[in-house]
């Protein structure tokens, strides 16, 4: 019986790796798991001083990637001609950084609190254990923005992440610390949440691709919640290809989320051939060219298009008429949830039979005062006031009432017009300065709120300067139809061929950022 040398001397490239490169790798002795996961810490060490992405390296990740390495050990002697190729699990062996928010029973998970810097749980949630089970390694828990409430990626516990394209700007949020490890090449792939933009912006923000899958797709039990109505997690990856594989580890239906138990679920998928491929520009969702830097977005999202059009006369543009109860700011003011739900979905978790923690409610950490008043946004304190706030008072029963209003409106544009997908920026300004409190222009609310699939994937740069030697990175989103997940996937695939956008941030790793 062969044995598996973990101290691979042959260079391998792991900066933009894949999981099919990576799995490929491994079955030829181009690499080791261990030798990967070796690589992925020294990069943190590397980096995280200066970007703040990473708030905890598993311990046990290298003893892990060695148990992994040992299950090849039967098919590592290459001169058998009878030993046939192992296949791997479909995650086997690949280094995953977590937003920390996903509980693990193995590392504490803080939601990048002071106050919960302790808090540690009995239990791994679902997706984690789908994860383990699929033969994942977790490398990691990431920083985001506290709570979860916010998209600059500013925690007590963490510290303001910083955008590896322009140390000068933030990376999006809520989930920048997983964007950015995975944009700086931290870690393989990565998972994220998103109550309103957190998995979408930090992807448009650092040239990665967030996808924030039909709500009831993957399950939450265990996640550190913001709201019931409009809470999902999801996958994070360099490519589309390996968001699929992800995403595909991560589905399924749990009891603990009865939002996993929709029967829609098992529906039959419609494949659209190439001729009946329609996408409706959302033009609401472009600022029209209103400043220099919201027409650059403009003109790389329709340049964009135009390549995608160019390179395929199957795909048809169609201009989606002023829609007014589509509108960001006014989804904001008279839908979103979060004031409403956030204090008491974040009170049931924190006093679930599996969490261990000195705080057992929200009022409880706001008394500590082991937070960071910089990071909340008026839902921190609103949800805290109780009365007009609460999910018995008659405005939420309104803005649910919205919600469903939003639903029919959005169904009823995509039969209308016959639409495969809408899009639109996922962004109308660059991403915000350090120091900014708030990422304004994010276009994301529509999904949140309709339950629907939404993808974000790079489309391009603005122009360059001196703190971004590539330019920022702008993002393009597609939004779908519910429980069709894959066919938007497909499609995301075929144009990111297409757009090849994506660029590794320029990091000078022997001299110090500063």
């Amino acid at each position: 019986m062969g044995s598996i040398d973990t101290n691979i001397n042959t260079p391998f490239a792991y900066h933009e790796l894949t999981i099919p490169q990576y799995h490929s790798a491994l079955i030829h002795r181009r690499t080791t798991c261990v030798a990967t996961v070796t690589a992925y810490i020294t990069q943190i060490s590397q980096c995280n001083s200066t970007l703040k992405a990473i708030l905890n390296v598993n311990p046990n990740a290298l003893h892990e990637a060695y148990q992994k390495d040992q299950e090849l050990v039967p098919y590592a002697d290459n001169n058998d001609k009878d030993n046939p190729e192992p296949t791997l699990r479909p995650l086997h062996g690949v280094p995953i950084i977590l937003k920390d928010t996903y509980t693990t029973a193995f590392l504490p998970t803080t939601s990048g609190v002071q106050a919960l810097r302790t808090l540690t749980t009995d239990t791994s949630c679902t997706v984690v254990q789908r994860l383990l089970d699929n033969g994942a390694i977790i490398l990691a828990k990431a920083n985001l923005h506290e709570f979860s409430l916010e998209g600059i990626t500013l925690s007590s516990l963490g510290g303001q992440t910083l955008n590896p394209y322009d140390l000068t700007r933030t990376p999006g949020g809520s989930s920048g610390g997983t964007a950015v490890a995975l944009a700086a090449n931290m870690g393989l792939v990565g998972c994220g949440g998103d109550t309103m933009n957190s998995l979408r912006s930090p992807a448009s923000a650092c040239a990665v691709v967030g996808f924030r899958p039909t709500r009831g797709q993957v399950s939450r039990r265990g996640i550190v919640p913001v709201t019931e109505t409009q809470d999902v997690a999801g996958p994070m990856a360099r490519t589309v290809g390996d968001v699929r594989i992800l995403f595909e580890a991560m589905t399924g239906e749990d009891t603990g989320d009865p939002a996993t138990l929709n029967p829609l679920r098992y529906q039959s998928p419609s494949y659209i051939p190439a001729s009946k491929i329609k996408l409706g520009i959302l033009k609401d969702y472009f600022s029209n060219g209103a400043t220099t830097e919201s027409l650059t977005i403009d003109q790389t999202i329709y340049d964009a298009l135009s390549r995608l059009r160019s390179n395929s006369p199957f795909i048809d543009l169609v201009d989606i008429p002023y829609m007014p109860d589509w509108n960001v700011l006014h989804l904001r003011a008279k839908a979103d949830t979060q004031a409403y739900e956030f204090r008491t979905v974040l009170d049931a978790f924190l006093n679930s039979q599996t969490v261990t923690t000195p705080h057992r409610s929200l009022a409880s950490i706001a008394a500590s005062g082991q937070y960071s008043p910089q990071a909340l946004t008026a839902v921190f304190n609103q949800t805290l006031q109780g009365g007009e706030f609460t999910p018995t008072s008659s405005e939420y029963c309104s803005r649910l009432e919205r919600i469903e209003s939003l639903k029919i409106s959005v169904k009823r544009c995509f039969e209308e017009h016959e639409l495969t997908a809408l899009v639109y920026p996922h962004q109308r300004q660059l991403v915000a300065s350090v120091g900014c409190t708030a990422q304004p222009g994010r276009n994301g609310i529509l999904a949140a709120l309709t339950g629907r699939p939404a993808i974000c994937f790079p489309a391009g740069f603005s122009p360059e300067t001196t703190s971004a030697p590539l330019g920022i990175p702008i993002g393009i989103e597609l939004m779908g139809q519910p429980w069709k997940d894959r066919e938007l996937l497909d499609l995301a695939q075929e144009f990111e061929s297409v757009l090849a956008a994506r660029k590794p941030p320029v990091l000078d790793l022997n001299e110090p950022y500063t």
